[in-house]
């Protein structure tokens, strides 16, 4: 029972390195002060507790317009409070409801795991941000070493466990090559984040050496000028892909 107690207090205090808050907000403060737009167009999808776009919003030197999608209700009241527009809406089935290529950066810091409909989803962002546009994703990595290990001795992954929310497992080949098909994303930067058990300043050494090996990846996209959107990649007739029949949109 105690080293099971002293494993999950390692796991907890990995936590933040986990969600990589503080590196997701500089490089979206950077592109933006690099970009120059007025005012700044930002959407967090989970927003959570805001956190991070308002922490955005302290540190910008201009003028920043935050969006949210959210689905807690309390989190939506506090967000709206303090400023920011929140869409309630599924992300699966629901348009996001913005103007086309109208964002600047784009957050969706461990969602895309939860989603069926990946290729609805990244259609929508696709659509919503404008070429040149950043994109932020962050999720749990499924090359992480403690999920190889489970796998070696026929257990689920801890990532992808049957009774939870988790719908898909990616790694980071896996997600290149989703997120480059078509030509509508261009990969910009891959951080591994946290490698499982090891005290936090091993931690994030380890991250830097093999970031296919920790516990969550966070890339950084940007939204090339091709036109048209993301969901153009089912028919591009990659072997498999039609055995599920993707949702597509509303008609």
């Amino acid at each position: 029972m105690a080293m099971v107690q002293a494993l999950v207090g390692l796991k907890n205090r990995l936590r933040p390195d986990i969600f990589a808050r503080a590196e997701i907000a500089s490089w979206a403060l950077a592109h933006v002060e690099q970009c120059g737009q007025q005012p700044a167009r930002i959407l967090d999808v989970g927003l959570g507790g805001a956190e991070d776009l308002l922490a955005l919003r302290s540190a910008a030197s201009g003028e920043v317009t935050l969006y949210g999608i959210e689905c807690h209700p309390a989190r939506i009241e506090r967000a709206r409070a303090r400023g920011i527009e929140v869409f309630a809406i599924d992300l699966e089935h629901e348009r996001i409801p913005l103007p086309d290529a109208c964002l600047d950066v784009l957050m969706a810091n461990h969602v895309v795991e939860h989603l069926k409909e990946l290729f609805f989803f990244f259609s929508e962002v696709s659509r919503v941000l404008r070429p040149g546009g950043m994109c932020i994703i962050g999720f749990p990595n499924l090359g992480g070493w403690h999920n190889r290990l489970a796998l070696l001795f026929g257990q689920q992954p801890p990532c992808m466990r049957v009774l939870g929310s988790h719908v898909r497992g990616i790694t980071i080949p896996g997600f290149r090559r989703f997120i480059e098909c078509g030509g509508f994303f261009r990969v910009q930067r891959v951080k591994g984040r946290a490698f499982y058990l090891a005290p936090r300043g091993v931690s994030r050494v380890l991250a830097e050496i093999v970031p296919g090996l920790c516990s969550a990846v966070h890339f950084v996209l940007t939204r090339t000028d091709k036109p048209g959107a993301f969901i153009e990649v089912l028919d591009m007739n990659i072997p498999g892909i039609q055995d599920t029949p993707y949702f597509r949109g509303s008609s």
